[in-house]
C-alpha cells in the first residue's frame, strides 16, 4: 500500500513537472535580417559556412634589455590587446542568449548590452551581462552567454593573446614589435 502511494505521488510530481516546463515557451533564434554589425556582417548572415576575420588593432612593443635601467625598459601595449564587434538589433527585443561559434580558441570573452540605438557608431550607455564575466572556448566549442534582458545594442568584447610567429625587431632601435593573433568566428546566434 505504501508503495502504491509512493509511485503515484512520485508520479504526480513528474506530471507537474512536465506541465510546468511543456508550458514555457522555448526561445526562439532572431533571424538573421534583424540583426545587424557594421564592422563584420558575416558574423550574424545566418551562414555558418562564412567566417569573420576580427582583427586587433594594437601591438607589443619590448625594448633593447641592455637598456634594463630606461624608465621605458619592458612591455607596453600600443593600441588595444583586444577586438570588439558592435551587434545592433532592430528594435528593442528580450534576448535570453546567445551563442558565438569560433574557429579560433577563445580565451577571454565578455558580452555588454545597451537598449540605446547607436549614436555616431557607438552606443551610448553599456552595461556588462554578469551571468558570464568571462567565457572561454577551446577547440571551436560553441560559447553560450545567458542574457535575459531588453537588448537594442550587443558589444562583444575577444582579449587576445600574442602571435609570436609575427614578430619583428627594428634594427636601428633593436625594439621587437609582437602582434596579435587575429580571432576567426563562423557565426554568432541571438536567440529571444
Amino acid at each position: 500500500m505504501a508503495s502504491k502511494a509512493y509511485s503515484l505521488s512520485v508520479c504526480v510530481a513528474i506530471g507537474v513537472c512536465l506541465l510546468i516546463v511543456g508550458c514555457a515557451p522555448l526561445p526562439r533564434r532572431i533571424a538573421a535580417t534583424h540583426l545587424s554589425c557594421e564592422t563584420y556582417p558575416k558574423l550574424v548572415d545566418g551562414d555558418l559556412a562564412t567566417n569573420s576575420f576580427l582583427k586587433v588593432k594594437g601591438f607589443i612593443e619590448k625594448d633593447n634589455p641592455a637598456y634594463r635601467h630606461s624608465l621605458r625598459y619592458g612591455d607596453w601595449v600600443e593600441g588595444k590587446h583586444k577586438t570588439e564587434a558592435l551587434i545592433q538589433v532592430d528594435t528593442l527585443t528580450h534576448v535570453a542568449y546567445l551563442e558565438v561559434h569560433p574557429i579560433s580558441t577563445i580565451y577571454h570573452l565578455s558580452v555588454e548590452t545597451s537598449t540605446a540605438e547607436t549614436a555616431q557608431g557607438k552606443a551610448r550607455l553599456f552595461e556588462p551581462v554578469t551571468s558570464h564575466k568571462i567565457a572561454r572556448s577551446e577547440n571551436g566549442a560553441v560559447i553560450r552567454i545567458d542574457i535575459d534582458r531588453p537588448v537594442r545594442m550587443l558589444r562583444v568584447a575577444i582579449h587576445v593573446n600574442r602571435d609570436l610567429a609575427r614578430t619583428t625587431r627594428e634594427p636601428l632601435t633593436r625594439k621587437t614589435k609582437v602582434s596579435f593573433e587575429d580571432v576567426v568566428i563562423r557565426e554568432i546566434r541571438v536567440y529571444q
